[in-house]
């Protein structure tokens, strides 16, 4: 089931991320991000689950390696690196990060989907689902809020940041995680701004 999970996973990622970006940016850059940022998700998935749990490999350095193991990994180890690249990607391309976050908030709310379900991480996974149906539910609304006055594209990605950590807090009964989310609220707020959105 693991390896099924896995593959589905990988997939899906791949496709959705061309049919999400292909219409915005240039095929190749698209399937080559996609390949990348898959990889340095697993790769740093893996890293930090052996750091996290150090000495678990200590008989067999090898496992360090192992990456496809999408069982034994660290979710916020896997988003951090997939966001480092993807920063590092925009910035060498010339891209609008914001609305490069939006436009891989599809993909990549999949692939988080399917690795907490191969990890048995259940209140992750629903902290996800709430973000994700609340974000669909403004998704087509934003542009007409009248506190968005500059309606650029970027806010379904701080929205859905700040519904997922102010969820998450509360389920793991670590309440400081909510505090994350006031960092989104200010982003949200300046990229909604004329005045700081130039």
């Amino acid at each position: 089931m693991t390896i099924v999970l896995g593959i589905v996973g990988v997939m899906g990622y791949l496709y959705l991320s061309w049919r999400t970006l292909r219409e915005n940016y240039q095929e190749e850059d698209v399937v080559a991000f996609s390949w990348v940022a898959l990889l340095l998700f697993l790769i740093g998935g893996r890293v930090t689950f052996g750091l996290w749990h150090w000495g678990m490999w200590s008989s067999n350095p090898a496992a360090w390696l192992e990456f496809w193991k999408m069982g034994e990994m660290n979710l916020v180890g896997a988003s951090l690196m997939w966001a480092a690249f993807a920063v590092l990607i925009v910035k060498d391309k010339e891209w609008k990060l914001w609305s490069f976050l939006e436009d891989s908030l599809p993909s990549a709310f999949f692939l988080l989907m399917v690795a907490g379900a191969m990890l048995k991480d259940w209140k992750i996974m629903t902290a996800l689902l709430v973000a994700g149906i609340l974000s669909l539910l403004v998704g087509k609304k934003y542009h007409s809020l009248t506190w968005y006055k500059s309606g650029k594209k970027g806010f379904l990605f701080f929205w859905f940041s700040i519904v997922f950590w102010l969820i998450l807090g509360p389920i793991y009964r670590f309440y400081w995680l909510s505090a994350i989310s006031l960092l989104f609220v200010g982003g949200l707020f300046m990229l909604g701004n004329d005045k700081f959105s130039k």
